[in-house]
């Protein structure tokens, strides 16, 4: 009766908004409009129509969708439960946050920024414009003094100086993840093993993304690799990730072997791991399908519905990219993730 009690009406309410979900066959028919133009109006007559605002870029409008559905699952949940989806929605937030320590260390003025800032009514914790206002980022550092903020940006301050702002950004990043990870021991048990079960994958794969980019376009050490990392995941332990950095391991496939990864990267030479992430997010999808198939009042459903949707605006962004490029269609669906049919 508990579990009934908690979960009803968010279980409930993710049921009536599964169907919105395009799956491949909306895709498919997503693609066939003639220019991204016209694929972006077409997006404009589905549910995303109440994320965009008028005179701000479809992709944020894109993205706000998942902030929407995520405040309209947060009424209707209690705490814990509550507080951590909260934690997984501020994810948009410390995006926010990344793009003004961006625009403080440039000096861009709001203006220039506002339009990409992914709007978090009865969300958000900090005023991005406010912020904006900084004069340098050891100004930004003082105006998130008491936020949950202010250590990480003021611990990577020092590094500024010799990485750029980059520095802050990863270190946000970081922070965020272990934060979201923390906030899965308040839960109950049967909450605490799904949440675990997904953040795991989703961990695994942003190291696997982060080890390829340092390793192969900004030529990252070992050591330094592994410190711009996450240290949790559900496959991906410490010793794959130090494997993974190190320098002359050649074999992703090898370090991987019994891992759903490494089927995926196996003949990485064959693409490089971009042409091959799309797999990787596919192993996502397929558990958030057993989360949403399972047991209906646990936290692996709301949950579930909020990556699900967050797999589908990728998938929209692919689409609209590889339009203006006029790739093939059979190309193009092969690099989407989302599982529904």
């Amino acid at each position: 009766m508990g579990d009934l009690q908690r979960y009803a009406a968010a279980n409930a309410r993710v049921r009536t908004l599964l169907p919105s979900l395009f799956g491949r066959s909306g895709f498919e028919t997503l693609y066939t409009y003639p220019s991204s133009a016209a694929l972006q109006e077409a997006i404009l007559h589905t549910r995303y129509a109440a994320a965009v605002s008028p005179g701000l870029p479809i992709e944020v409008g894109i993205r706000s969708r998942v902030v929407l559905a995520g405040r309209a699952l947060l009424g209707l949940m209690r705490e814990p439960e509550r507080a951590f989806l909260r934690q997984y929605l501020l994810r948009y937030e410390m995006e926010n946050l990344k793009l003004i320590v961006r625009a403080v260390h440039a000096a861009w003025p709001w203006p220039s920024i506002a339009p990409h800032i992914v709007p978090l009514p009865g969300v958000e914790t900090i005023d991005p414009r406010g912020l904006v206002e900084a004069r340098d980022l050891h100004d930004l550092a003082d105006r998130l003094r008491g936020t949950v903020y202010d250590l990480a940006v003021r611990g990577s301050l020092h590094r500024v100086e010799t990485a750029g702002p980059g520095a802050l950004e990863i270190a946000l990043e970081l922070d965020h993840y272990e934060r979201l990870w923390l906030a899965v021991d308040g839960l109950r048990a049967p909450d605490t093993r799904w949440a675990r079960r997904l953040l795991g994958i989703l961990f695994d794969i942003l190291n696997l993304e982060w080890i390829a980019r340092y390793r192969g376009a900004l030529r990252l050490s070992p050591e330094e690799t592994l410190n711009y990392t996450l240290r949790e995941g559900r496959w991906v332990k410490p010793e794959v990730r130090y494997r993974l950095a190190d320098e002359s391991m050649q074999s992703w496939d090898l370090v991987l072997a019994g891992t759903p990864y490494a089927p995926v990267l196996s003949r990485m030479q064959e693409g490089g791991f971009g042409a091959r992430s799309a797999g990787l997010w596919r192993v996502l999808a397929a558990e958030i399908q057993r989360a949403l198939g399972s047991y209906p009042f646990q936290l692996g459903v709301p949950l579930g519905f909020l990556m699900a949707l967050e797999i589908e605006t990728r998938d929209l962004g692919t689409l609209c990219a590889a339009k203006d490029l006029g790739a093939a269609a059979a190309e193009v669906l092969e690099q989407l993730a989302s599982a529904r049919p």
